[in-house]
């Protein structure tokens, strides 16, 4: 017998490591969440948007119940945990499921340089900085830096495309490199910003969400 995975499809992309709180509100998702939570079970995330749904996801594991309201919805903790891709939807039940395999990295690529992780974790800060205006917690950074893209790509509020683009992709190294190229683009763009919001005597945000 298959076994099938509860899908979530929600405009939000997952990460493995990546801490994520959710409101479950509609009768469905309380459904489903109940079964999960009961069962210690978990479910599949994938980026729903412009009335599609992306087949690569990521499991989501609910660490907490924070919160119970008495018509059924919940405030809950969620932990990202593996990729994986959809081969089948079923529609059997309130809400969907899928049967899905693993989605792994190719053993073919190389890890990234210690150059490339660097300079990653440089322009990462400098971006935190401009947009926090203080420095970025430490990330950890030691070779081979494994899921170190995943990190900084869960940290920063870019725009999901990129992040289902950075979850689609099989290579560390491409990784980087993708967002590597993407900050060094966007750094001196957020400083011409702070530049002109000093000149206007405003002191928000410079992106609310980084395009």
């Amino acid at each position: 017998m298959e076994k099938y995975l509860p899908l979530f499809p929600l405009d939000v992309v997952l990460f493995p490591d990546m801490i994520l709180p959710l409101h479950i509100f509609e009768e469905r998702y309380k459904e489903m969440i109940g079964e999960c939570v009961q069962n210690r079970i978990p479910f599949g995330l994938l980026y729903a948007h412009d009335e599609s749904m992306e087949d690569v996801g990521c499991q989501a594991e609910v660490t907490k119940v924070l919160k119970k309201y008495q018509d059924g919805r919940m405030d809950i903790l969620t932990l990202g945990r593996q990729r994986f891709q959809v081969i089948y939807f079923d529609n059997e039940k309130s809400y969907l499921r899928g049967i899905v395999e693993p989605y792994f990295d190719s053993e073919s690529v190389e890890p990234p340089s210690e150059e490339d992780a660097q300079q990653m974790l440089r322009a990462y800060q400098n971006v935190y900085r401009l947009l926090n205006k203080s420095d970025s917690e430490p990330i950890e950074d030691k070779p081979p830096y494994k899921g170190l893209s995943f990190k900084i790509a869960s940290v920063l509020n870019l725009n999901n495309s990129l992040k289902q683009q950075i979850l689609v992709e099989r290579s560390e190294r491409n990784r980087v490199d993708t967002l590597v190229k993407y900050l060094a683009d966007l750094i001196p763009r957020l400083e011409q910003a702070e530049r002109a919001a000093k000149q206007a005597g405003s002191n928000g945000n410079l992106f609310k969400n980084l395009k």
